[in-house]
């Protein structure tokens, strides 16, 4: 399958179009011939197919000749059709569920809770939840998780695309993970919110208010049965929670890189920073870091060192006052000279 089916394209097309970007303008009996060596036929199909996609133009003469647009252009005019397309049926799907809800079935309380059983089936639904968001996608994070290994492709994927927006809160027990932070910040970076709280009551993914995942039994290691919540006072109280949960966690990576003295820091101690405000401890630092505990316990002291401070605590009270006042030297310079 050619890539550019997604964007509609039949295979016979695909063939003719990746042809001529190839070739220099064909006349129709080379392009013809050319498809023929190829196992290909039916040029003329595809070439009129390929003039109204805005994929082919048309060199005067005798015979005329046929060129491809350039890739850069056409192709991107007819993505930006496509997702113009994706968003009106995203929007008459919704108009769909309102029109479906109206005819009763949401008072029905076997329509208003779901019961999905299995991995896969339960990782299908979530990427569905996801994909089928169209203002916010909410989540709660913790072990354990239904996809073999960490991460959610499906996150970057429409974080890439900027459609929509994602908060996540992040169970400090899943940071004791190797390798999560890293990709947590990979997630930020493409435009995830993201909190850190202690003990969140459950897994979920929710998407624009109107439906959500949550798990009903799990094993140690994955998701066995999860239930999906349709429009009802459960999915209400589900997205009140969230609200709730949100504004008690902690931000992770809240610490301000632009302010005076935080912008002096080198990347790893501003890692350690952004995970020990969250609230983890040296070990589990060091754990997603990939580091020793004693080389996090010596950034923190050289933190600590640069802040002019003697405990964490005092630490801390420094980090939420938005950054040293100076060092410990220029401290003592400045009473020295009655500044």
């Amino acid at each position: 399958m050619s890539e550019l089916e997604v964007l509609g394209l039949s295979p016979e097309e695909c063939t003719a179009y990746e042809f001529l970007v190839d070739s220099p303008p064909l006349t129709r009996a080379e392009l013809e011939d050319g498809l023929t060596r190829l196992g290909e036929a039916g040029a003329g199909r595809s070439l009129a197919a390929l003039e109204d996609r805005g994929l082919v133009t048309t060199w005067a003469g005798d015979p005329a000749r046929f060129a491809a647009v350039a890739p850069d252009v056409a192709l991107d005019n007819l993505a930006r059709m496509r997702e113009q397309d994706l968003v009106r049926a995203r929007a008459h799907a919704q108009t769909l569920a309102d029109r479906w809800s109206r005819v009763g079935r949401a008072v029905d309380p076997r329509e208003m809770i779901e019961i999905v059983v299995g991995r896969a089936a339960t990782l299908q639904r979530a990427e569905q939840i996801q994909r089928t968001s169209i203002d916010e996608v909410l989540m709660f994070d913790k072990p354990p998780y239904a996809a073999p290994g960490i991460g959610n492709p499906t996150e970057l994927d429409l974080l890439g695309a900027g459609t929509t927006r994602f908060r996540c809160i992040y169970d400090t027990a899943g940071l004791d993970l190797p390798g999560q932070y890293r990709v947590i910040e990979e997630l930020r970076e493409a435009g995830e919110e993201s909190r850190v709280a202690r003990s969140l009551p459950m897994k979920m993914v929710m998407g624009d208010a109107r439906i959500a995942l949550v798990p009903l039994e799990t094993s140690p290691e994955v998701i066995e049965v999860a239930a999906v919540v349709h429009p009802s006072a459960l999915l209400e109280s589900l997205h009140t929670l969230f609200e709730l949960l949100w504004q008690r966690s902690e931000q992770l990576g809240g610490l301000d890189r632009e302010a005076p003295g935080h912008a002096r820091f080198p990347e790893p101690d501003r890692q350690v920073l952004d995970l020990l405000t969250a609230g983890l401890t040296d070990r589990a630092v060091a754990r997603q870091l990939g580091v020793t505990e004693r080389t996090v316990q010596r950034r923190v002291q050289r933190i600590m060192t640069q802040y002019g401070v003697r405990t964490r605590l005092q630490l801390g009270l420094r980090l939420s006052s938005g950054g040293p006042a100076g060092s410990a030297r220029e401290r003592t310079k400045q009473r020295s000279t009655g500044r």
